[in-house]
């Protein structure tokens, strides 16, 4: 085989990989959610079989069970208000919780499993579900960080330089923005609060079992 044949055999080669790659890291973004459900699910069921037992909500006293309660209460919250404030695609969100970090609503997606975790009280669940939605959700975030650049060049130079992306600076005071219920409605949010609800009612009766 002469050396231009194996380059251009290298370079297929190359291109079908990335294009294999490519096209997993698609489907790891548009199923995020279901697969991250069902990897919890999979480790709830994994606990059930072997006899755990959850915190118990009511028990205020239990440290677990405020931290867990309260990271599920204030991870929701934090996403209806991201989700209410997002004026997705017609500008580059600045205000409310976009002030304090660039990505609220996955923030508050990861503080909802940490406080879930908490509360079903296996600690390896944690760490089994870390690396997967790590990865997932930063391919999510690294396409949607490319596509606002792409939209908002000169805004969103500043904001990344203004506005770190998770975790957030001390004294950015001023949150004010304008919150509509009927941006959190078309968004669908309201399907996350009745998971939730949903799974907060499970937990319980997993616990009085």
């Amino acid at each position: 085989m002469s050396q231009v044949t194996r380059s251009a055999a290298g370079q297929i080669s190359v291109t079908r990989s990335s294009s294999t790659l490519h096209s997993l890291a698609q489907f790891l973004i548009r199923r995020r959610i279901i697969l991250s459900a069902i990897l919890f699910g999979m480790l709830v069921v994994h606990d059930i079989a072997f006899g755990s037992k959850p915190r118990d909500l009511a028990n205020f006293r239990d440290p677990y069970s405020a931290i867990g309660g309260s990271l599920v209460l204030f991870g929701l919250a934090l996403r209806s208000w991201a989700v209410g404030v997002l004026r997705k695609d017609a500008e580059l969100t600045t205000s409310g919780p976009y002030r304090l970090i660039r990505n609220p609503l996955y923030v508050g997606s990861f503080l909802m499993m940490f406080g879930f975790c908490a509360l079903i009280d296996d600690p390896k669940n944690i760490w089994l579900l870390l690396g997967p939605i790590l990865i997932m959700y930063t391919i999510k975030v690294r396409q949607e960080e490319r596509t606002l650049s792409a939209l908002f060049p000169a805004a969103w130079a500043d904001y990344v330089r203004m506005t770190p992306r998770f975790f957030p600076w001390i004294g950015r005071a001023d949150l004010a923005a304008h919150w509509s219920a009927e941006q959190w409605i078309r968004s669908r949010e309201y399907h996350a609060l009745l998971a939730t609800v949903a799974a907060l009612v499970a937990i319980k009766i997993w616990q009085l079992s």
